[in-house]
């Protein structure tokens, strides 16, 4: 299988990575950035540097496009690409905007958070695809096989709401154990001491429906215990009142408050 990779973002090493592993894959890529490319074939000896934007040449079963949300249409438009072959981005929310540009389109967007220096475990990564047709899908389907990953098909409306709700999830419950962190720093205590605590609500987040297993002062209605930890957060107005929104978006999810 031919697949050309388009960026060197994180989305973007980690898939080359996972391509690079399998010999099922001949990777060809390509980056705006040159020092970037360099890196990545210093780092992934078997992948073939591609220097212009023209694909028809190379006649790859399959192009992903890994690249910031906001440069995706610009970037599809840069590059000439064979007629059967199939453009896929990386997206979790865009789609591409003039389809008259390239008729085989897709989506191969993996559910996962990306950092250059954390591993990926790819077979617990969902992999959700579009495809303008079945064949489309299939080439989807093949490539995610390839590394070994889940893949789900999905609609565009779909795709949007499970890349909020991933938003939610990780991104916000990331940087909340970082508010955390600096918050018990700021008093000479290690935040690793939450681990075990972050660990065992993640767990019961997914045995039981979350709702069903909500601890805490909010769901207690123990406004005084609340009050308290309000004024511990004083330094931090912004955190403050996340604590306080957040309190209140529990206390009406119980149904606390019409009681």
């Amino acid at each position: 299988m031919k697949i050309v990779v388009i960026g060197s973002g994180n989305v973007a090493f980690h898939l080359i990575k996972a391509f690079t592993s399998t010999t099922d894959v001949m990777l060809f890529v390509h980056a705006r950035n040159k020092a970037s490319l360099d890196l990545l074939k210093l780092e992934f000896p078997s992948i073939t540097q591609l220097s212009g934007y023209d694909l028809t040449a190379v006649e790859p079963d399959l192009v992903l496009l890994s690249v910031k949300d906001d440069a995706l249409n610009a970037v599809f438009q840069q590059y000439t690409y064979p007629a059967d072959t199939l453009v896929a981005h990386t997206s979790g929310m865009q789609t591409f905007v003039d389809t008259s540009y390239h008729q085989n389109l897709g989506v191969f967007y993996p559910l996962q958070t990306f950092s250059r220096s954390s591993l990926v475990d790819w077979s617990n990564t969902p992999v959700l695809i579009e495809g303008t047709s079945e064949k489309m899908l299939q080439i989807l389907e093949k490539a995610a096989n390839t590394i070994q990953a889940p893949y789900f098909e999905t609609g565009v409306e779909q795709r949007k709401y499970i890349h909020a709700a991933a938003v939610l999830t990780s991104n916000f419950t990331n940087h909340l154990i970082g508010k955390a962190a600096v918050f018990l720093e700021g008093k000479s205590i290690d935040y690793h001491i939450l681990q075990p605590l972050v660990e065992a609500t993640i767990r019961k987040a997914f045995t039981k429906h979350p709702f069903d297993v909500q601890t805490g002062p909010a769901i207690r209605n123990d406004v005084s215990t609340m009050d308290m930890h309000e004024t511990l957060l004083k330094e931090d107005v912004l955190l403050q009142k996340i604590y306080r929104d957040i309190s209140e978006s529990i206390r009406k999810t119980t149904n606390l408050d019409s009681e």
